[in-house]
């Protein structure tokens, strides 16, 4: 099952709180991830190509040709602040951007994974 858009951040790196894995209103102090991402499970794409209200939304050939893939998350860490948020992944200079990590691996001698 796909999870939601977040988590909070901590040692159990899927800590929830008493209201589910984020709840409606954060609080200062609080850190959750954002992990926007798209994920290929074949028994739920079984499904989607099987209805016909999803099908027409699928590339289908386009969908197969990544499939064995898995997928791919891009995901920041978020520290709520008193007047909004501030965001550590960017702070610590991660790479985001398609073509400065194909760079890095590049420069790095980092294999396709």
């Amino acid at each position: 099952m796909p999870h939601g858009l977040g988590h909070f951040l901590g040692l159990d790196v899927h800590d929830v709180s008493d209201v589910g894995p984020v709840p409606d209103r954060l609080q200062q102090g609080q850190i959750i991830t954002v992990e926007p991402g798209v994920y290929f499970m074949p028994l739920l794409l079984q499904r989607a190509f099987s209805n016909p209200q999803q099908v027409s939304l699928l590339d289908k050939p386009a969908v197969e040709a990544l499939v064995d893939m898995g997928g791919v998350r891009i995901e920041d860490n978020v520290l709520i602040t008193a007047d909004g948020h501030f965001n550590l992944t960017m702070a610590a200079g991660m790479l985001k951007e398609a073509h400065e990590i194909e760079a890095y691996m590049a420069e790095h001698n980092v294999q396709d994974m």
